[in-house]
């Protein structure tokens, strides 16, 4: 004998149906575009694309599907077709930064700068606390040689985030090339205490203190490089520049030594040994080393053979860099 269901049950019960058939109806997440973000993640872009095609077919109003197509194009180094792609993201949805920055990086790749800075502009006014977005600006706008409003652009990306040891780098190097080495030193320093491991840090001013003079400071930026990278030859050859600014001639041959223990082609480090072999009265030395020089393909050294070697005249000349 069957018992009857409470009203209250029966109102309960229906409610549940209904909601599992809603449930049952709702659209999951397209297979095909999971299917290319998986693919993506495993750096297999072609495939990756293929899926968030077939996922554009099924949905060709979904934003976020050409989003990642356009990031699978520019691994691809497509940025043309990228750009196509961000741009067509950026019709179904103006809201999104991220979508303005991707452009604008594409548009950098593909060397449109003026557009770039377009997007940038906009990802600005989506997201005025996004550090990314006049880090971005800052780079584009050196591109065409706005350097007063990348310096402007990067210290506001400093302001926002001083965490970041690139932006004290990239400003670094602007200060640099502009000519204002304690600006640059300043901010070398500042990314060597973000990132004590930091070999471009240390390599940047090494070569800001190299052009100051401060020989000393110089090598030991090298060094502390070194240490970190113990195979970069050409940290070895920086820091053995350095040792000769110093009158260190043992030291750079030294340098030049290890760097023919990691390549023993290469010629200019032959030469340049001789050099310091000179400097230090060590004629042997130095002549072997010339005439290896020749022979792997520096013919200019034959000249200082006949000037040094055959003619016992110290060589004229300065190290190769």
């Amino acid at each position: 004998m069957s018992e009857d269901i409470p009203v209250k049950m029966k109102t309960i019960l229906v409610y549940f149906i209904f909601i599992l058939s809603i449930t049952a109806c709702l659209p999951v997440k397209n297979e095909l575009f999971l299917k290319g973000i998986e693919s993506y993640d495993d750096e297999q872009y072609r495939t990756a694309i293929t899926y968030f095609s077939d996922a554009i077919k099924d949905e060709p109003g979904n934003a976020e599907f050409y989003f990642y197509r356009a990031k699978a194009k520019m691994q691809l180094d497509s940025c043309r077709d990228a750009i196509d792609d961000y741009s067509r993201a950026i019709t179904f949805d103006r809201t999104k930064v991220d979508y303005f920055i991707n452009r604008g990086l594409a548009n950098i790749a593909c060397q449109n700068y003026y557009s770039a800075i377009y997007d940038f502009d906009y990802a600005e006014v989506l997201d005025s606390a996004n550090a990314q977005v006049y880090f971005n600006r800052a780079y584009t706008r050196e591109s065409i040689e706005d350097f007063s409003g990348a310096l402007e652009d990067y210290t506001a990306a400093l302001s926002i985030d001083s965490t970041n040891y690139k932006y004290f780098i990239n400003r670094g190097l602007l200060y640099s090339y502009l000519g204002d080495s304690k600006s640059a030193i300043g901010d070398f320093s500042s990314a060597i205490s973000k990132d004590p491991s930091n070999v471009m840090a240390y390599k940047n001013r090494g070569d800001e203190y190299f052009q100051l003079g401060k020989f000393s400071e110089a090598a030991a930026d090298y060094t502390n490089a070194i240490i970190i990278e113990p195979n970069n030859s050409s940290l070895y050859y920086s820091r053995a520049e350095a040792n000769i600014g110093l009158g260190e001639f043992m030291s750079a041959a030294v340098d030049y030594t290890y760097i023919i223990s990691l390549n023993s082609k290469d010629a200019t480090a032959y030469y340049n040994r001789g050099i310091c072999y000179a400097n230090l009265e060590m004629k042997r030395n130095a002549c072997d080393d010339f005439n290896r020089a020749g022979e792997l393909g520096l013919f200019e050294a034959y000249q200082v053979v006949k000037e040094y070697c055959e003619e016992k005249e110290k060589p004229k000349t300065n190290p190769k860099k």
